[in-house]
């Protein structure tokens, strides 16, 4: 996560935060996180094939497919975390480094 975020940028790190803390929380999602996403990038890396760039993209979709619906459902959060490109780029690259420094 960023250090300083100021004025200057456009992302409610409370959002951010939370969106992170329910994808780590609910079984479900965390599931898919690792059966899905964490297996490609483990493929890419034996592949020699990894691009930490594409990463962010791959993991924005995982937020996108997987994060916000099971966030908006009523039993499990009923709050939409729609965030915005540099608030998706935050969820995304915190995942990443979660990704190299916990399961590669």
């Amino acid at each position: 996560m960023s250090v300083y975020l100021g004025a200057i940028s456009n992302i409610d790190e409370h959002k951010v935060n939370e969106t992170i803390l329910f994808a780590e929380n609910n079984a479900d999602v965390l599931k898919k996180f690792e059966d899905i996403y964490v297996e490609y990038v483990r493929k890419k890396v034996k592949a020699k094939k990894y691009d930490r760039t594409k990463v962010i993209k791959l993991l924005e979709y995982f937020y996108q497919n997987y994060v916000r619906p099971a966030m908006k459902n009523p039993r499990n959060y009923g709050y939409d975390p729609k965030l915005n490109v540099a608030e998706r780029k935050e969820f995304a690259e915190y995942f990443r480094e979660n990704i190299e420094t916990n399961y590669l």
